[in-house]
């Protein structure tokens, strides 16, 4: 498996998100890079910050006091959320900075 096959532009099982653990450094490098690129629109920027919003809001703070439940949605609204700002960016510049990750690795 490699970070390209993970980044495909469809929703992929939650559960295969203990094989996108070792790509972790790559993905937020990718992140970083993607945030940064004035390529990317505005409005796809805001994807991952109306997440973090998501995750800081008030029922959400209140769900995290439950045992499974709390952390259990907390990490699908972020792997969701990053997933969509992934497939809102336009392909060739996610191409690009992908190839780019790859070959400094």
């Amino acid at each position: 498996m490699t970070i390209r096959s993970i980044l495909r532009p469809h929703f992929a099982n939650p559960f295969k998100l203990t094989r996108m653990v070792p790509y972790l450094p790559q993905f937020i490098r990718l992140f970083y890079r993607l945030m940064n690129d004035a390529r990317v629109s505005f409005f796809t920027k805001l994807v991952p910050v109306l997440g973090l919003i998501i995750l800081i809001s008030p029922p959400m703070l209140e769900q995290d006091f439950i045992p499974f439940l709390g952390e259990l949605d907390s990490v699908l609204v972020v792997y969701f959320t990053l997933k969509i700002f992934i497939w809102l960016c336009p392909p060739e510049v996610v191409r690009e900075h992908v190839a780019r990750i790859g070959r400094n690795s």
